[in-house]
């Protein structure tokens, strides 16, 4: 081979190339839309600083958190779910999933100190470690203050911090159990997606499909033998990767757990149809891969897998809702941090069907207008 370079050349064959891309409209607004998508999504969605996080709040005697809730009133980071309730109140609106952080303070006599211990929702770590950190120390000084004139000014509050996970108290969450429901669904997501981007498009480059039209299967017996395999392999992921989240992380499975796998098929189908969809409408595996970010990538980031869901402005958090990941993280969170039953994926799973349905009508236009 030589190694010798002539630039004539070179430019002749960056002139062809040139004319390639300018010929190509779909592959050059993938090019330039693509970035100008990403740099979107990062300034105008993603909010490390989480908002209206649900709190509740409850106390033996409401005087001693009178100040914190009239600071909290105003933190835009919290959100009160009603007014300050009895003792224990507020620790079960949170395993109910009707909170993400509850306050007990408690004084049970005058001879000790009062006592406040904060109940943080483990199955949501993104959304309530964030929030618990912008809780400003003025919110305690305050009813520091308040209590030191009530009762003894000498004694100072207790705090604590305590996780809720499957209905017991912890000071941590361990890390991986944190990541790991949320990374089940990434992974079969991420799978699905651009397995189905190149399923069509890959068949037509190497003429393969137009060999298996000409059999005497049709059109649609070949639509449904083609994506079945990666179907099944999207179910058995599924059920692999939660049998290894218990086996090498210790994370709990109950009687939940079959309910994702039966789950599966909606969730992973749904993203392998849409993927199936831009390679109907690809000319090649580059278009079809690059057109695949386009639901990827707000997948990823709007589902509250990496950001804090409640942290994102309103047309952020729609667009989040749609996604099926969404809801596929919550399940998996629900069942596998907050230890909660079938019923708790019965509920997510609604939004789920509907964005499969709706996916396989553009699949099935999108396969006719290939065909045609």
């Amino acid at each position: 081979m030589r190694l010798s370079i002539s630039f004539q050349r070179v430019a002749a064959i960056a002139k062809v190339e040139s004319k390639r891309l300018i010929n190509d409209p779909m592959l050059l607004s993938i090019i330039f839309l693509l970035p100008i998508f990403q740099i979107l999504l990062y300034g105008y969605a993603i909010n490390l600083n989480p908002q209206h996080v649900r709190m509740a709040i409850a106390a033996d005697d409401r005087e001693l958190v009178k100040s914190a809730v009239d600071q909290l009133k105003s933190n835009a980071a919290v959100r009160l779910i009603g007014p300050v309730g009895p003792p224990g109140s507020a620790k079960i609106a949170v395993l109910n999933g009707k909170a993400l952080i509850g306050i007990e303070a408690r004084k049970p006599d005058a001879a000790q100190p009062l006592t406040v211990i904060l109940y943080a929702d483990g199955g949501d770590p993104q959304t309530v470690g964030r929030a618990l950190a912008a809780l400003d120390a003025g919110v305690w000084r305050g009813m520091a203050q308040n209590y030191a004139k009530t009762y003894a000014a000498e004694e100072s509050p207790k705090v604590e911090a305590l996780w809720l996970h499957n209905g017991v108290a912890t000071p941590s969450v361990p890390d991986v159990w944190s990541i790991s429901p949320g990374l089940i669904g990434v992974i079969v997501m991420v799978s699905m997606l651009f397995l189905g981007a190149f399923t069509l498009v890959r068949e037509r480059e190497s003429g393969s499909w137009e060999t298996l039209l000409s059999t005497p299967a049709t059109p649609l017996d070949a639509l449904v033998g083609k994506l079945t395999p990666y179907l099944v392999i999207g179910v058995v992921t599924t059920a692999v990767l939660l049998l290894l989240v218990n086996v090498l992380f210790d994370v709990p499975l109950n009687g939940g757990a079959w309910a994702l796998v039966l789950l599966a098929p909606a969730f992973a189908g749904g993203y392998l149809i849409i993927g199936f969809t831009f390679s109907a409408l690809a000319q090649n595996q580059v278009q079809a891969a690059q057109s695949a970010v386009f639901i990827y990538l707000p997948s990823l980031m709007l589902s509250g897998f990496m950001f804090p869901f409640e942290g994102m402005p309103r047309w952020a958090r729609i667009v989040g809702e749609i996604m099926p990941l969404t809801h596929y993280l919550r399940a998996t969170r629900d069942v596998l941090i907050r230890g909660r039953g079938a019923e708790a994926v019965w509920d997510h799973t609604p939004p789920i069907l509907l964005f499969t349905a709706v996916t396989t009508v553009f699949a099935v236009l999108a396969y006719r207008r290939r065909l045609s």
